[in-house]
C-alpha cells in the first residue's frame, strides 16, 4: 500500500474511532452518571468539537485523495465526511434552540438528522479502512 493511500486510510480509521469512541463510550458515560443540567452544558461543549474534528479529518483526507489522484470512492468518502459533518455542525445552534425551547418535535428532527449524517460518515469510512 502506497503512503498516501495508508494517510486516508489512517483518517478514515481515526475518524471511526473518534465516532465509535463518542457513540459508545463517552455518550454512555454521560448519560449514566450526571444529572440533566450538567449533561446539557457538557454536551453542548463537546459536539462542536467533535463535529469540528470530524470536519477537518474529513477535509484532509478530500484534498490528499485529490492531490493522489486516488479513486473516485476514496475522493467520496473524504467529500462525504466533510459536508454531512459540516451540516452536523451547523445544526447545532438550531437543535440547542429547540432544547431550549421545548420543541420535541423540531429537536427530534435535527437529531435524527444528526445521528443519520454521522452514521452515514461512520458507514462509508469503515468501509474504505476494509
Amino acid at each position: 500500500m502506497q503512503l498516501q493511500t495508508s494517510l486516508t486510510v489512517f483518517i478514515s480509521g481515526l475518524i471511526s474511532g473518534i465516532i465509535l469512541y463518542q457513540s459508545i463510550v463517552v455518550a454512555s458515560a454521560v448519560f449514566k452518571n450526571l444529572e440533566p443540567g450538567p449533561t446539557s452544558i457538557f454536551l453542548r461543549s463537546i459536539f462542536p468539537k467533535f463535529f469540528k474534528i470530524i470536519s477537518f479529518l474529513g477535509l484532509s483526507h478530500f484534498f490528499l485523495a485529490l492531490i493522489f489522484k486516488y479513486s473516485f470512492y476514496n475522493i467520496l468518502v473524504g467529500l462525504l465526511t466533510l459536508i454531512l459533518s459540516t451540516i452536523c455542525f451547523l445544526i447545532i445552534p438550531m437543535t440547542n434552540e429547540a432544547t431550549d425551547l421545548n420543541n420535541k418535535k423540531k429537536f427530534k428532527v435535527l437529531h435524527t438528522i444528526s445521528v443519520v449524517f454521522t452514521m452515514i460518515i461512520l458507514i462509508f469510512n469503515i468501509s474504505l479502512v476494509f
